[in-house]
C-alpha cells in the first residue's frame, strides 16, 4: 500500500506560517474550561432566544391580567414606563452659552416572572 506524501508546496506553506502573536495557555484544564465555556455560551444564547419567543406567547395568553396561574406556575407581568428624551437646555443668565446636554430616553418594557 503506497504511503501518502506531503507535497513540497504544502510543507513550505506550513513552514512560512506567521508566528503566533498572542501568548498561548498550555494548561489542559484551562483549555478544557475554555471549551466548556464556549459550549455553555452557545447554549445560553439559544435558551435566551427560546425564552424570548415563549415570553411573547405567555404574555399574550395572560391577556390583560397582571398575574395568572398556569398549571403549578404563577405568571406575573410587570410593566416599566419609558422615560422620554429631553432636549438640550440653555440655562440662566450667568451661564449664557453653556448647554446642558439632553438625555436619551429609554423605552418602556415588560418583564415576566414565572415561579
Amino acid at each position: 500500500m503506497p504511503t501518502a506524501r506531503k507535497s513540497p508546496a504544502r510543507s513550505k506553506a506550513a513552514a512560512a506560517a506567521p508566528p503566533v502573536t498572542r501568548p498561548q495557555i498550555l494548561d489542559r484544564k484551562v483549555i478544557a474550561d475554555a471549551g466548556t465555556y464556549a459550549v455553555n455560551k452557545a447554549e445560553i444564547d439559544r435558551l435566551t432566544a427560546e425564552n424570548e419567543a415563549l415570553k411573547g406567547t405567555l404574555l399574550h395568553a395572560m391577556g390583560p391580567h397582571e398575574s395568572v396561574i398556569a398549571g403549578n406556575r404563577v405568571l406575573t407581568r410587570s410593566t416599566h414606563a419609558g422615560t422620554p428624551a429631553t432636549e438640550n437646555v440653555v440655562i440662566t443668565k450667568t451661564m449664557i452659552g453653556q448647554i446642558i446636554p439632553g438625555k436619551k430616553g429609554r423605552k418602556g418594557y415588560t418583564t415576566l416572572t414565572v415561579q
